[in-house]
């Protein structure tokens, strides 16, 4: 997979669908291997907690929190060496690939990568067109609007997860 497709810690994205209802999906990959974001791991998933992840994002789906949503789970014969309790016993534990289902993948530090590219509109009008909010025309009363909606999104969702235990 190109550098250009590749986002942080083995994630890997792979594009849009448009399904019948019109309702946009993009996916990715997690647990793909390397990436230039992945610092110094080897941006490989394992199978325990691709299973996790497969229950915890259906299980948050249908409790009306929006999350990703594991499409797929394949796992491979490679295996990857995980110490699971950090007690200096580490284990050979078997890699998997999990396909990752969202209406976008936009995160936070998604507006760093571009930052510099894109000084005048703040990235959203560029990179992020979908969230880059119109009106009014001034650029600081625009940037604000997106900032208050952004933060009034985040606490909505950040409450959700606290309401069911859930922590990032």
């Amino acid at each position: 997979m190109s550098d250009s497709l590749r986002a942080t810690s083995g994630r890997s994205y792979l594009g849009e669908v448009v399904g019948s209802g019109g309702q946009r999906w993009e996916l990715q990959l997690k647990g793909s291997g390397r990436t230039p974001y992945s610092r110094f791991a080897d941006g490989r998933k394992l199978l325990r907690s691709s299973i996790r992840e497969f229950l915890c994002s259906e299980a948050m789906h249908y409790l009306e929190i929006p999350t990703t949503r594991a499409g797929s789970c394949i796992t491979s014969d490679d295996t990857v060496t995980r110490d699971i309790l950090y007690s200096g016993n580490p284990i050979q534990e078997r890699c998997t690939v999990i396909t990752r289902i969202a209406p976008t993948f936009i995160r936070f530090g998604s507006f760093e990568i571009f930052k510099a590219r894109d000084r005048e509109t703040g990235v959203t009008q560029s990179y992020y067109p979908q969230v880059h909010i119109q009106e009014p025309e001034d650029r600081r009363a625009r940037t604000a609007l997106f900032f208050r909606d952004l933060c009034v999104r985040t606490a909505h969702l950040v409450s959700a997860w606290q309401c069911v235990g859930f922590c990032h």
